[in-house]
């Protein structure tokens, strides 16, 4: 089906990455798009370069407006927005050149396709992100297990099962300008899940696929990834953007459960990181189960949320750390290389991760470095929030 696809990237101040973007773009195999540039008041000579692109090719729009901030640059392009279906692109990541022909040959009946994402969480660490459900269309009941859990599983404790990103999905334009005009622009914090889980209690059927198309690429200089004093505040302006029609919908009673857990666990990573607060002030997320590791000399693997918390736990009860490490250990004090495990002497190598699928690539690791699977141990962590 040849159908207009539109492609809303939102520009400000991205001028070292833009080429790359935009190049991924014009060089998608599907041909039929309509491509929006939103500059949102850029002074960085952003606007040179976009003037560019579009000067060489037709299927381009550039829109330059007065700064409204990322909610408001995306608004602008969905009004302008003239494809059956649009889809996002940050200016400073980029796309596979297949991913519009991939979403366009998907969506077929569905008012959604969303799809994987190649994660830069550091500088050139790359993690492939899916959404934790079946690949397949989730139509009829499907549909409302989806809805029930895709902000927060309690079954599972699994939190934001569906990826809560809005750039690697495909969308019916006329939902999502109908969305966009119920939003505030000032929101700050989790534009993208304000607009994603909005747009999803008005879809119909939903497809999944595992498939990875979008590179999010990791800055150090934007909000995101420093602290963000207001960021409190921030979680409930998000919160105040969802509960409205969360309200209103058949599911309200799971959709509110979803959220306030939501934002109870957004609100402790707040203090635990997003704030910039001093570590002594820092929440348990997660509880260790001390079975088995009483007068063991212990390798901690993992520093992520659970391993942090771990190693907390283990010192201030008094257990005998021998070393701790991680993949990422040049980006964590007191934190080593993994192959620092060869000179230590220790009985035990407790992996510290929360979620499962990332224990079978850990294993295979350690036995990569001849590390015998009986001196492994890995139990689900329990979420305390």
């Amino acid at each position: 089906m040849d159908m207009k696809l539109s492609i809303i990237v939102p520009v400000y101040n991205t001028k070292p990455y833009l080429d790359v973007c935009l190049q991924s773009i014009i060089g998608q195999t599907y041909q039929n798009l309509e491509i929006l540039i939103i500059d949102d008041g850029s002074t960085d000579g952003s606007d040179i370069v976009c003037k560019s692109y579009a000067e060489k090719d037709q299927r381009i729009l550039y829109i330059w407006q007065e700064n409204k901030g990322l909610i408001g640059a995306r608004h602008t392009g969905v009004e302008h927005a003239s494809g059956d279906f649009l889809m996002f692109v940050d200016s400073d990541d980029w796309i596979d050149s297949g991913m519009a022909a991939f979403l366009a040959e998907q969506i077929q009946d569905s008012d959604l396709v969303t799809t994987g994402v190649h994660y830069e969480t550091k500088p050139n660490i790359v993690t492939e992100y899916l959404d934790q459900y079946e690949e397949g269309a989730y139509r009829g009941a499907d549909k409302a297990f989806l809805l029930k859990t895709m902000l927060y599983d309690q079954e599972s404790d699994t939190l934001q099962r569906m990826t809560p990103w809005i750039w690697n999905k495909l969308y019916r334009t006329k939902i999502a300008r109908q969305v966009y005009q119920s939003i505030d622009t000032d929101n700050a914090f989790a534009e993208d899940g304000v607009f994603l889980y909005n747009y999803l209690i008005l879809t119909g059927a939903v497809k999944v696929s595992h498939k990875c198309f979008y590179h999010y690429r990791y800055r150090s200089d934007s909000m995101f990834h420093g602290g963000n004093p207001n960021m409190l505040s921030d979680i409930n302006q998000a919160y105040l953007a969802l509960q409205p029609n969360f309200a209103r919908h058949p599911f309200h009673e799971d959709l509110l459960s979803q959220l306030q857990c939501w934002v109870t666990v957004t609100a402790v990573m707040a203090v635990n990181g997003g704030m910039g607060f001093t570590p002594q002030c820092q929440i348990p997320e997660f509880i260790l189960d001390t079975d088995g590791l009483k007068g063991k000399k212990i390798v901690l693997y993992g520093a992520g949320k659970a391993g942090k918390d771990y190693f907390r736990q283990l010192t201030k009860m008094g257990y005998e750390v021998v070393l701790w490490v991680d993949r990422n250990y040049c980006n964590e004090e007191h934190v080593k290389n993994p192959q620092e495990i060869l000179r230590a002497e220790y009985d035990v190598i407790l992996i510290a991760v929360s979620r499962p699928e990332y224990v079978k690539s850990i294993r295979q690791l350690l036995q990569s470095l001849g590390i015998a699977e009986e001196k492994m141990m890995w139990k689900q962590p329990v979420r305390m929030i």
